[in-house]
């Protein structure tokens, strides 16, 4: 009989490899050790507090594949959902240009409002 534990850390070793983050930070957010996934602990079972953390903090995983290899979404929902995921980074990226923006703009305007403030002063002593 196969051993389906060993497969399930290898399909999480992919989903690591999967995320726009180092495979070290990958499993810091599972709350494990890159050695768990390695030797002779590979082959041990992979524990269902793990299983929470990948699916909690990973949500777009398929919970089905990972525990069982098989995909029940089609290839095209999970090119679709990749393609979301590209396009949410992308408007973050923008939305954080943005807030620089409007962070440099509040700090003119501070600055303009401190010389209004010193310019009405000067005229009330006229």
């Amino acid at each position: 009989m196969e051993n389906k534990f060993t497969s399930i850390k290898d399909r999480v070793v992919q989903v690591a490899e999967m995320q726009d983050i180092s495979k070290e930070s990958f499993f810091k957010s599972i709350q494990m050790t890159s050695a768990s996934f390695r030797g002779r602990a590979k082959e041990t079972p992979l524990n269902s507090n793990a299983i929470v953390n990948i699916i909690t903090e990973y949500p777009e995983v398929d919970l089905y594949w990972l525990l069982s290899g098989e995909s029940k979404i089609p290839s095209e929902a999970i090119n679709f959902v990749e393609e979301s995921r590209k396009e949410y980074h992308k408007t973050c990226d923008e939305k954080d240009k943005m807030i620089a923006v409007l962070k440099q703009q509040i700090v003119d305007l501070k600055a303009d409002k401190e010389d209004l403030k010193k310019l009405l002063s000067l005229r009330e002593k006229l």
